[in-house]
């Protein structure tokens, strides 16, 4: 999300305006700001396809980077309502110990990711240019295509150093929709990570892939709305959104372990709170994006993929309450 220094407690009016344009339309706008990134700690299995896996094996521990968010009195007020109507009508979570496989759950709805892997982010606060980039590869059933790289260099040399985060996927998508897209390792010699490289529009468009233009489409909502995620989802389409997590210790950021298909995860499972354990639903000023992929009304879940690797949660995929969702859920963009 967009690293906001000079305008920590208010979004700039230009600000304001480039998220309206990016809205197609939409008069919703972030009610918060990003005032850059926050690093933090959680328990790491080990792929052999993530970076820093060295560390990782010898120490068990991986380092990620959440948002450092800023919300608005709009939307704390909301964030307490939405927490206490949770504690006043429900009281506790249902039992996540062992979660039914979507495939498994009549009604569910899982789309995948069409075959898109498990991306990784690393050590960086880029939350918001892999959801959108791995939602986008999804929806144009490409694979692994946009080079998460080039999409950086290029918006840092549009003047938006994405490094430290980005307001929303839209922020991600329309320079993808406009300058086209440059496939994954063909960024001009410069591979992930690598925070300094800037490519200008010129630059780039000489070798991006602009065929795919029409087909790069999205609706942006500013506001916590389970019911078009869930009708989004059963037009087909992925769902990227921007979620508080809490930073109280590992569990509130890399989730509830649990056992699917008789495996028990590393984490993986964002809920407020499970038999015995702390509330995890409430203010924060942290935050994640990530690709919600699926729903179950049975188990009242989402499923998600995120952006950490393979070695956490379900394979690098993970769950959602719908509890969670309603308490903790910033914004999101349909990618249609």
């Amino acid at each position: 999300m967009r690293n906001f220094s000079k305008a920590k407690a208010v979004i700039s009016s230009f600000a304001l305006l480039s998220i309206a344009a990016y809205a197609a339309g939409s008069e919703n706008y972030p009610r918060y700001t990003v005032e850059g990134s926050q690093s933090v700690t959680i328990p790491a299995g080990v792929d052999p396809f993530e970076l820093n896996t060295d560390l990782e094996a010898l120490t068990g521990y991986k380092t990620i980077k959440l948002m450092t968010i800023m919300p608005s009195a709009e939307m704390l007020a909301e964030n307490d309502l939405a927490l206490s109507a949770f504690k006043e009508k429900i009281g506790a979570e249902p039992n996540y110990s062992t979660i039914v496989p979507f495939s498994q759950s009549p009604g569910a709805v899982d789309l995948g990711m069409n075959n898109v892997p498990v991306l990784n982010q690393g050590q960086y606060g880029t939350c918001v240019t892999f959801a959108a980039t791995a939602a986008l590869d999804a929806r144009l059933s490409v694979g692994d295509y946009i080079d998460q790289q080039c999409s950086l260099a290029l918006n840092k040399n549009l003047g938006d150093d994405f490094w430290n985060g980005a307001y929303t996927a839209v922020q991600i998508l329309q320079p993808l929709k406009t300058y086209g897209i440059i496939p994954k390792s063909k960024c001009f010699g410069s591979t992930y990570p690598t925070p300094s490289q800037k490519v200008s529009p010129t630059q780039y468009q000489s070798t991006s892939d602009k065929s795919q233009a029409a087909n790069i489409n999205w609706t942006y909502v500013g506001k916590r709305d389970i019911n078009a995620v869930k009708t989004a989802l059963k037009n087909g389409h992925r769902v990227a959104i921007g979620s508080l997590l809490s930073t109280a210790d590992s569990t509130g950021v890399n989730g509830f372990s649990f056992k699917i298909n008789g495996k028990k995860t590393n984490g993986g499972l964002w809920a407020c709170d499970q038999p015995g354990s702390r509330n995890y639903c409430g203010r924060s000023n942290a935050g994640h994006e990530i690709v919600i992929i699926g729903f179950d009304d049975n188990q009242k879940l989402f499923k998600i993929r995120n952006s950490w690797g393979a070695g956490v949660g379900d394979s690098g995929d993970y769950y959602m309450s719908y509890n969670f969702f309603n308490v903790m859920e910033m914004d999101h963009t349909e990618v249609k």
